[in-house]
Parts: structure tokens; C-alpha cells; sequence
């Protein structure tokens, strides 16, 4: 039973996933700035061999005459092996800080976010803090979740399990979409949630980023979210280009709480994802 509650769990982790908005390098701001809106390729692996593509970029000024500094950016990323997609516009205006959409689309949920962010630096003068608040509106497929849950079930054919197991496959066993609803108490959920984003170059090579999330939902299925973000970053100067390799750590926890378990169960249910990454980006 607690594979199948995980299944769930991290189903909804799977579309919950949370990271800083890097955009590329320009001789303006850090590569790791979210201002920066040189165009950008890049590739990354994690410890599942998942491969994720990025591409983007982006603009500067596109309005105010130049009396004022903007910079719009447009960064896409796609999962290779689970096919997920997602998509991120910001726009920043010096007067006034940086708005920002991140359409997120995976087989268990789709997340859409909406937040506002406002750069600031540290008194040293060199670290940097993007400080944002966000709501977001989960879209969770029950019917794919429900279809997971039961293909796993089935993977049990042939296999011994004790009476307490068989008797919580035998409550999930053909379970609906709608009964994933029931017990999730919701088909979607509307969070509201911090993020705290930030950028410590060390030199003029080594930088270090580090991201923070929190977020519980007022609408829909309870749900509550913590992610954590590392990552450390060498750069160099490749022609007229700039190249940056990168090591990530991410560990993510989330909690749907007033869960109807119809095993008699806890009424919660917890995922925990913990994921390595290493990745190249091509600035340009």
C-alpha cells in the first residue's frame, strides 16, 4: 500500500517540480541572473538518466525608449524519457521588478504559475537574492494517476504478498478516476507559495545558486510543498561564446493532506524526490 500512496504522491511531484528562472549570458549580468537575455542552449542528465533540453532566450528594451532598462525572456525545456514540457516567460522592468508565467505539463498534472519578483543585492555588493511570490493551479489527471496505480497492481500478479497487502490491492484494485479524486479530495488545487532565489559568484570562473520554495494550497486538494535547490557552476569564455558546466542537487516534499484512503489508512499522503544533475549550457 504505501508504493501505491507514493505513486500518488509523487505523481503530483512530478508536476510540483520548482526551479530558478536562469536564463543566458550577456556582458550585462551573471549567467545565472534571471535578467540575462542571451539566447542559450543546453542539455542536462539526473541520476535516473533522465535528459532534459533547454533552449531560449530573450530581449532587451522592446519598450520604453530606452529610458529604462527591460529584459523579456522565453526559456523551454522538454524531458526526453517521460516527454514532459515546460515553459517560462519573465519580463523584468528596473522601475519595478519582474513578473513571470511557468507552464508545466506532465502525465499526472499540469501547473501553471503566475508570481512576482523583485531583484535585490546584498550589501557586499555581489550576492544576489530574486525574492518572488506566486500563485499557482494544479490541473492533477486523475485518470492517468488512476491508470499508473493500476498497471502497478498489476504488476503484483504472480507474486506472494502478505494478507495486510493483498487487502489494500484489493480495495485499489480497478480504481477510477474518479475514485483518485475522492481520495486526493480534488481534481485540482490553487496554491499560493514563496520562492526565494539566489546567485553567488565567487570569481570571475566559479558561482554558486541556491533556490528555496514553499507553498500550501487555500483551494482544492490540500496540498503542501517544500523544494530545495543547489547548484554550483563553472564557466568559460569559448570564442565570443560563454560555456557553463553545472552539478544540481534538488530534493523536493509533498504532503496531500485529508486523504480518503479507502484501506483505512493515514489521511495524508507523502512523496519525497531527490534528484543529482549535471548539465552543459551553450551561451551565446
Amino acid at each position: 500500500m504505501k508504493n501505491k500512496k507514493s505513486l500518488i504522491a509523487l505523481g503530483v511531484i512530478a508536476a510540483l517540480s520548482f526551479s530558478g528562472f536562469v536564463a543566458a549570458s550577456d556582458n550585462e549580468v551573471h549567467d545565472a541572473d534571471p535578467r540575462n537575455t542571451a539566447w542559450r542552449g543546453g542539455i542536462a542528465t539526473d541520476d535516473n538518466g533522465e535528459i532534459k533540453l533547454v533552449a531560449g532566450g530573450g530581449f532587451n528594451n522592446l519598450y520604453g525608449g530606452d529610458e529604462y532598462q527591460t529584459q523579456t525572456i522565453m526559456i523551454g525545456e522538454y524531458f526526453t524519457q517521460s516527454e514532459n514540457f515546460r515553459f517560462r516567460l519573465a519580463n523584468f522592468d528596473e522601475r519595478w521588478g519582474g513578473v513571470y508565467v511557468d507552464t508545466n505539463l506532465t502525465d499526472a498534472a499540469n501547473f501553471y504559475t503566475a508570481g512576482y519578483m523583485l531583484p535585490l543585492t546584498a550589501t557586499n555588493g555581489t550576492t544576489q537574492f530574486f525574492p518572488s511570490v506566486n500563485y499557482s493551479y494544479i490541473d492533477i489527471d486523475t485518470n492517468e494517476i488512476a491508470k499508473g496505480i493500476n498497471q502497478e497492481i498489476a504488476g503484483f500478479n504472480g507474486y506472494s504478498t502478505g494478507t495486510g497487502q493483498m487487502s489494500a490491492l484489493n480495495a485499489l484494485q480497478g480504481v477510477t478516476g474518479g475514485q483518485v479524486k475522492d481520495i486526493l479530495g480534488g481534481d485540482d488545487a490553487h496554491m499560493a507559495s514563496v520562492n526565494l532565489y539566489g546567485l553567488q559568484p565567487w570569481n570571475d570562473t566559479f558561482y554558486t545558486v541556491f533556490q528555496a520554495f514553499g507553498g500550501s494550497s487555500y483551494g482544492g486538494a490540500d496540498v503542501q510543498m517544500v523544494d530545495l535547490m543547489l547548484l554550483q557552476g563553472t564557466r568559460t569564455q569559448i570564442g565570443d561564446a560563454v560555456f557553463n558546466i553545472y552539478l544540481e542537487g534538488k530534493y523536493t516534499n509533498i504532503k496531500v493532506n485529508d486523504v480518503n484512503d479507502p484501506t483505512g489508512g493515514k489521511d495524508y499522503l507523502r512523496g519525497e524526490e531527490t534528484k543529482v544533475s549535471i548539465g552543459f549550457d551553450w551561451r551565446f
